[in-house]
């Protein structure tokens, strides 16, 4: 062969060479790339809000432990993971409606995993008791039987304690209030992940509650997809496995450990930095007078300053306004039905009860109660229980819907409609109103023979110095317990009452 020319060898040699780079090119190519799969750039991942701080939301934005390790793990698979931190009902629903892809943070359990696909084990957790200091009768979870026990609805708890006979399950919205409520014996113990409890306690200052140290169970948690979407659990399995090989697991559950004290406070830290903020302005405003006096040249450049800081302080305290408005408000709404609680209703009795007064203008009162509600919900569960009740919730809102008419859920299955200038006349035509509406829902299950009805009591008066806001509530209930009496699905006048003695 001649320099500089090639034979069939050299060609063929070439050509195997060209074959084994693309080959190779070929096996390195990840198997799970996103060219490969019908997935977008990003994956949404679905939290629970409320679990801080294994995940919650802060100025709009997902944060915590299991945050972390979506993250890192949209790193191993090759996509974007985004985490929301959203009711957990609303996501548990977006999740089998296709609105996003996973539910992260999600124990296992045999109805979730009849619609929902789970990965591999994430994080381990403990559920355990929290009662109030000094109470040795609870030590395990067979003492619970017969107790008055708060959990989070919908979580995993609320499912864990269906197993255990003779547990009155209560749920709560406010883990503050469900602590205080303990402390207070309305409840005698909550129960709930370890790492969420630690940290709710710290966060709410409430002391005098003790936790029991034996988990009435320790499994792990995970992350869920929607039944036969099995290519992205594939992927989410892949992302997990590599993680804990190679020790990014265990270096995000380090960071957090290391932190967990610190963050326990977090929020009276930031509280903290927020009225030392609000000092330091104040000095600066005081710096810069004292300045603007001794510098007259650089009069207009610090009277920006002083624009600047006093705008940053008005927005400070406005954010405060707002959010202390906003707790204040929570505070005043019944979690399950969305309307006014108790302890509202019984302020705006107060003080509608002194404008009556004054003006002399009549009150009200619509006292209503769900027919048989015990029976209905030892039949169906506390989940139909729950629909029930927000639906007559809906229904009397929707009839007493007039400027000076107030709507609240006074207790259980008891509902109160208060009535501004209204005589008993009128509050009966609105009560009869709202009785036929419920009826005629015609809720009804397969093996009752009845509708859900309600029974209601009215009763008006005008307010004066001799009598007491309490008479109102008074008159209406005992009016209720004679619709009782009288059959149920009926209303009953409390000037009536009279008549019948």
């Amino acid at each position: 062969m001649g320099k500089g020319k090639f034979n069939k060898r050299d060609i063929l040699l070439t050509f195997m060479l060209i074959v084994v780079i693309f080959l190779l090119y070929l096996l390195n190519t990840p198997i799970n790339s996103k060219d490969n799969h019908k997935y977008s750039e990003t994956i949404v991942f679905l939290g629970n809000k409320n679990i801080a701080p294994i995940i919650y939301e802060e100025s709009g934005v997902a944060k915590g432990v299991a945050v972390d390790i979506a993250k890192e793990l949209g790193k191993k698979i090759g996509y974007k993971i985004e985490v929301k931190a959203i009711d957990w009902e609303e996501a548990q629903q977006k999740v089998l409606l296709g609105e996003a892809d996973a539910l992260l943070q999600i124990n296992m359990n045999s109805e979730r995993k009849k619609v929902y696909d789970f990965s591999d084990e994430l994080l381990e957790s403990e559920f355990l008791i929290f009662v109030k200091s000094g109470n040795n009768g609870i030590e395990t979870v067979n003492d619970l039987k017969n107790k008055i026990v708060g959990v989070e609805y919908g979580g995993y708890p609320y499912n864990l304690l269906q197993k255990y006979d003779g547990i009155k399950i209560n749920t709560i919205s406010d883990w503050k209030i469900g602590f205080e409520m303990v402390k207070s014996g309305e409840l005698d113990a909550i129960v709930m992940d370890k790492w969420i409890g630690e940290y709710e306690l710290a966060r709410s200052k409430v002391r005098g509650i003790q936790i029991i140290e034996e988990p009435i169970e320790t499994k792990y948690s995970r992350i869920a997809v929607k039944k036969g979407n099995g290519e992205l659990l594939n992927l989410i399995n892949a992302g997990l496995k590599e993680m804990k090989e190679d020790g990014t697991m265990t270096d995000i559950l380090g960071d957090w450990q290391g932190k967990k004290v610190i963050y326990l406070t977090e929020e009276s830290i930031r509280s903290t930095l927020l009225y030392t903020t609000i000092v330091i302005l104040i000095l600066v405003l005081i710096v810069t007078i004292y300045l603007v006096n001794k510098f007259s040249k650089l009069n207009k450049k610090l009277e920006l300053d002083v624009m600047e800081r006093t705008q940053e302080l008005y927005e400070t305290n406005e954010l405060l306004r707002k959010a202390n408005a906003e707790l204040e408000r929570i505070s005043m709404v019944d979690g399950l039905t969305n309307i006014s609680n108790r302890r509202y209703f019984d302020i705006v009795l107060q003080k509608a009860w002194r404008i009556g007064m004054r003006e002399r203008q009549p009150l009200a009162l619509i006292m209503i109660d769900i027919d048989n509600f015990k029976m209905f919900n030892d039949t169906y569960g506390h989940l139909a229980g729950d629909q029930c009740l927000k639906i007559v919730a809906d229904v009397i809102k929707k009839v007493a819907k007039r400027s000076g008419d107030f709507v609240a859920r006074f207790g259980g299955e008891e509902f109160v409609a208060f009535l501004y200038n209204t005589t008993e006349d009128g509050a009966s035509i609105v009560a009869e109103e709202i009785r036929a509406k419920i009826e005629n829902l015609g809720i009804k299950q397969e093996n009752m023979e009845t509708v859900v009805t309600v029974s209601l009591g009215v009763a008006a008066m005008i307010p004066n110095k001799n009598i007491h806001s309490n008479n109102l509530i008074n008159a209406a209930d005992q009016a209720l317990y004679q619709a009782k009496k009288d059959g149920r699905n009926t209303v009953v006048r409390s000037s009536s009452l009279l008549n019948r003695e």
